[in-house]
C-alpha cells in the first residue's frame, strides 16, 4: 500500500483516525518510497522547479537567520571569558594564579560533553522553539549573573552551567536544518548560518572593547559589563526566537500548525526530501535503534572529524587576543585586530560551501582546509615577523572554520533516517566538547607566548583529518561498489549511496 504525506483532516473523527494512522506509521519507521514522489529531479517541469525554488527561499529566510543569530550569541557567550580576562578580570579575580583560567575553560567542556547527546534526543519530543529558546534564556541568565561574581570559583561553577545549557544547541540546529533541505543544499545553508556566528565573532571583540568603556558606571567594573550586557542581550534574542523558530516540516503539516507556511509548501519540502534520500517521515527512535546506531563505527569517525576542526577553532577563539598581544602593545589595537581574520573567514567559508555543494564533494575541501590550517598554525608559532604571524592567524582561522560546515554536511549527506540522524548529530557534536578540552589543556600558560605544544597538538588534528578522509574514501568506495554490483542495501534504502 502506498501512503501519501497528507494534510491533517479537519473533522474530529477524521483527525482521530489520522493521528492513529500516523502513530502506527511512525512506530513502523515508515520510510518506504511513495508513488506520488518517485519523480526524479530531471523529470520536474519548469513550473515545479520554480515553485520549489520559491518555497526554498522562504525556508531560507524563516530558518537560517534566527538559528544563526541564536548560535552566534552562544558562541559570543562561550568566549567572552577571554575578553573579560584581558579587560581586568584576570587581576580582580586572580585568574593569573596557576591554572585557574585553564580550569575555567575546561569545566565548560566537561558538562558540554555529558549533556550534548541527551539534549539532542530531546529536540523532537520538546519541539525546537521550546528547547532552543529555553536553553538560550538559561545560559543568558547565568552569563548575566557572572557579572556580579567576586570569587573565581563561582566563575568555574557558572561555566559548568553554561556547558549544560549550550551542550545540545549546535547538534539540534544541525538536526533541524537537515530535515528541511536536500543533501547537496545543506552545506551552503550551514555556511550561511555559520557566517552569522563568524560575523559576530569578528566584531565580538570590538563589542567587548566598547562595553568595557562602561567601566565605573553604577560602580561596576568594565569587565563585568561584558557579562551583564551580553547575557541580557542573549535573553532578549531568545524571547524573539520563541516567535520565529519553526518546527519540523512533517509535524507542521500533520498538526496543521503551519507557522506562516501553506500546506502545499510543506508538501513540496517533504516531497523534495523523499525524492533525495527517502526519509521525509520520521521513524521513532527506540532503544533498540539507539543501540544499533550508536554502535555504528562510521558515526564515531564523523565525530573524530569534527574534533579536528573544533580543536583549532577553540584554540584561536580563546587565545587569539594573547597571540596578538605579542604583536602589538595596545589592548585597543588587539581587540581591533581580532576582527579581520574572522571577516576573511566568512568569505572563505561561504566560498568553500558553494563550491562543495556545486561539485557534490566534501572530502577534497576538508583536506584542503586542513592543509591551510596547518600552514596558519606553523606560521603563527614560528615566524619572527609580526606581519607574517598575523597572516598565519588569517590562514588558521579561515581553514578550521570553513571545515566546520563541511564536516557536518559530510556527515549529514551520509546518514539516512530521522532516528539515525538524531543519534549521529549527538555523537558527532560530542567531539566538539572533546576538541575544546583538547585545546584548553594543550595550550598551557607556562608556554606563553609561543604555546608550541598547543600548536603541534592542533597540527596533529589536521593530519588526523587527512588520514580519516583517506580511510572513509576507501570504505565508501567499497560499500557503493557492493551496492552497485551485488545489490547490497545501504541504510535500508536500495538507491542510497555514500557521497564523498
Amino acid at each position: 500500500m502506498s501512503h501519501q504525506i497528507t494534510t491533517e483532516p479537519q473533522t474530529a473523527s477524521e483527525k482521530a483516525k489520522f493521528e492513529a494512522f500516523a502513530a502506527f506509521d511512525e512506530e513502523l519507521g515508515a520510510t518506504k518510497e511513495r508513488d506520488d514522489i518517485q519523480m526524479t529531479e530531471a523529470s520536474l517541469s519548469d513550473a515545479q522547479k520554480k515553485l520549489e525554488a520559491k518555497v526554498l527561499r522562504k525556508v531560507d529566510w524563516r530558518l537560517i537567520p534566527i538559528l544563526g543569530l541564536l548560535y552566534s550569541v552562544a558562541g559570543l557567550d562561550r568566549v567572552n571569558l577571554s575578553n573579560a580576562r584581558v579587560a581586568g578580570m584576570n587581576t580582580d579575580l586572580r585568574f593569573d594564579v596557576g591554572n585557574r583560567y585553564s580550569i575555567a575553560l575546561l569545566v565548560f567542556f566537561i558538562t558540554y560533553f555529558l549533556f550534548e547527546l541527551p539534549t539532542t534526543l530531546m529536540l523532537r519530543p520538546l519541539k525546537p522553539k521550546y528547547l532552543l529558546n529555553g536553553l538560550a534564556v538559561c545560559w543568558g541568565a547565568v552569563m548575566l549573573g557572572m557579572g556580579f561574581i567576586n570569587d573565581w570559583r563561582y566563575v568555574v561553577v557558572c561555566r559548568m552551567l553554561i556547558g549544560v545549557f549550550e551542550a545540545g544547541y549546535l547538534p539540534c540546529c544541525m538536526f533541524l536544518l537537515a530535515t528541511w533541505y536536500e543533501r547537496f543544499e545543506v552545506q551552503s545553508r550551514m555556511s550561511w548560518w555559520y557566517l552569522i556566528n563568524l560575523f559576530v565573532s569578528a566584531f565580538g571583540n570590538i563589542l567587548a572593547f566598547a562595553i568595557v568603556k562602561l567601566d565605573g558606571a553604577h560602580g561596576i567594573e568594565g569587565w563585568r559589563w561584558i557579562f551583564i550586557v551580553e547575557g541580557a542581550a542573549t535573553i532578549g534574542i531568545a524571547v524573539i526566537g520563541y516567535f520565529l523558530v519553526i518546527d519540523f516540516p512533517d509535524r507542521m503539516l500533520a498538526t496543521n500548525q503551519l507557522q506562516g507556511f501553506t500546506q502545499d509548501e510543506l508538501q513540496v519540502i517533504l516531497n523534495r526530501i523523499e525524492r533525495d534520500r527517502g526519509d521525509s517521515r520520521p521513524d521513532k527512535l527506540t532503544w533498540e535503534k539507539f543501540t544499533r546506531h550508536v554502535a555504528n563505527w562510521e558515526l564515531w569517525v564523523y565525530g573524530f572529524m569534527f574534533l579536528t576542526c573544533s580543536a583549532p577553532i577553540y584554540a584561536f577563539a580563546y587565545f587569539i587576543q594573547i597571540i596578538l598581544g605579542t604583536i602589538v602593545d595596545s589592548t585597543a589595537v588587539v581587540f581591533l585586530l581580532c576582527a579581520p581574520p574572522y571577516l576573511f573567514s566568512i568569505i572563505w567559508t561561504v566560498g568553500c560551501a558553494w563550491l562543495a555543494d556545486r561539485s557534490h564533494l566534501r572530502m577534497p575541501w576538508m583536506v584542503g582546509n586542513a592543509a591551510i590550517t596547518i600552514m596558519g598554525l606553523l606560521i603563527t608559532a614560528y615566524s619572527t615577523n609580526s606581519g607574517a604571524r598575523y597572516f598565519g592567524v588569517f590562514l588558521g582561522v579561515s581553514g578550521c572554520n570553513a571545515n566546520l560546515p563541511t564536516i557536518i554536511a559530510f556527515q549529514s549527506n551520509n546518514v539516512r533516517s530521522d532516528s539515525r540522524r538524531s543519534v549521529s548529530n549527538g555523537v558527532q557534536l560530542l567531539f566538539a566538547a572533546i576538541g575544546g578540552i583538547y585545546a584548553s589543556t594543550t595550550f598551557m600558560q607556562k608556554e606563553y607566548p609561543t604555546y608550541r605544544t598547543g600548536v603541534w597538538c592542533a597540527v596533529a588534528t589536521q593530519v588526523l583529518l587527512i588520514m580519516l578522509c583517506a580511510a572513509m574514501y576507501l570504505h565508501f568506495s567499497k560499500k557503493n561498489k557492493a551496492a552497485d554490483e551485488y545489490d547490497e542495501v545501504i541504510q535500508e534504502n536500495e538507491s542510497f549511496r555514500y557521497t564523498f
